[in-house]
């Protein structure tokens, strides 16, 4: 299966936290194929090859269980991500700025 690219910020989507992600083989996780540089995800200090267990106390199974998690919660400007590098846990935690709407009346 080809990886999923969590890239996008549209209204009814989830924050975009800056991530390119794939299953875990054992189902006990997504693993990080790339942060992008300036991301929400970067600046929380995620990196390749971390593997992402956890979301906001949550485990996390697949890619698909992540979106879920991100898409249900409740603040979605605030995310905390537990993730495995090199065999020990850590939480991360992840704020996306709220886009603020600006117009010419």
């Amino acid at each position: 299966q080809a990886p999923r690219s969590f890239g996008f910020n549209r209204p009814g989507n989830p924050p975009r936290l800056g991530m390119k992600i794939e299953d875990t083989e054992d189902g006990n996780g997504v693993k990080v194929l790339d942060v992008e540089p300036g991301s929400a995800a970067e600046k929380a200090g995620l990196k390749k090859d971390d593997i992402i267990t956890g979301v906001n106390g949550e485990k996390i199974k697949d890619v698909y269980d992540l979106r879920s998690r991100i898409e249900d919660s409740a603040d979605r400007n605030d995310y905390k991500i537990t993730a495995k590098r090199h065999n020990q846990e850590t939480d991360f935690e992840v704020h996306i700025p709220k886009v603020l709407k600006s117009i010419h009346i």
